[in-house]
């Protein structure tokens, strides 16, 4: 149930992952048909991957998904392309928790990649330099600016007030310790933010602007 309610809160994350099935087959299928080898089972595997991290785990089990995917097409692309770039950075964009991780693990894939197929150091650097480019040329053209109030459902917004007003989550009102820690979870994923206390600080922040 609470997996059905969470699609129908984000429902970006239900086509996304509708479509990475539909991508999947559309892999296979031309696969069948047709002779040119571009590793096609291993692209539609990819994407299955992704749409179970997302229908088990949510935004989260995206962010996990294209950070595997992207580290297993270290080894099957060239160190030449952006393409295990984008990935790692979607990866990062959808949990921004797992950035330093994701960074450290696709770097250890880099390298042992770089091993296996004996290219020679200079590979590494340009890998690396296109990864610098992709990062600077993103931030340059699409410009992503964070909303400037935070979206919050009426729910989240008495919580945050009961919070504000100094209860603790187990002291809230109207809803379960569980469902206060649910609604949390949803608010800060939302709005892209880590913490709750961070939450509550801006929200108080707002309040106060507001008054």
């Amino acid at each position: 149930m609470n997996l059905f309610k969470k699609f129908k809160e984000d429902k970006h994350l239900l086509i996304i992952l509708l479509l990475h099935l539909i991508l999947a087959a559309c892999h296979l299928t031309f696969n069948l048909f047709s002779d040119i080898q571009y590793h096609a089972e291993f692209r539609a595997a990819g994407c299955i991957l992704i749409a179970l991290f997302i229908f088990l785990f949510g935004r989260r089990g995206m962010s996990y998904a294209f950070l595997i995917y992207a580290c297993s097409l270290i080894y099957l692309n060239t160190f030449y392309n952006y393409g295990t770039i984008f990935f790692l950075l979607i990866a990062y964009g959808a949990y921004p928790k797992i950035k330093w991780p994701a960074i450290v693990i696709y770097a250890l894939n880099v390298f042992v990649s770089f091993s296996l197929k004996k290219l020679i150091p200079i590979a590494v650097l340009i890998h690396f330099i296109y990864l610098g480019l992709f990062i600077l040329i993103t931030i340059s053209i699409y410009k992503v600016k964070p909303s400037k109030t935070l979206k919050l459902k009426e729910d989240e917004i008495y919580i945050l007030n009961e919070l504000k007003a100094g209860k603790l989550q187990k002291e809230v009102e109207r809803y379960s310790q569980q469902s206060v820690t649910a609604k949390l979870k949803n608010a800060r994923e939302r709005n892209m933010i880590e913490t709750t206390a961070e939450l509550l600080a801006i929200y108080s922040k707002e309040a106060e602007i507001d008054v």
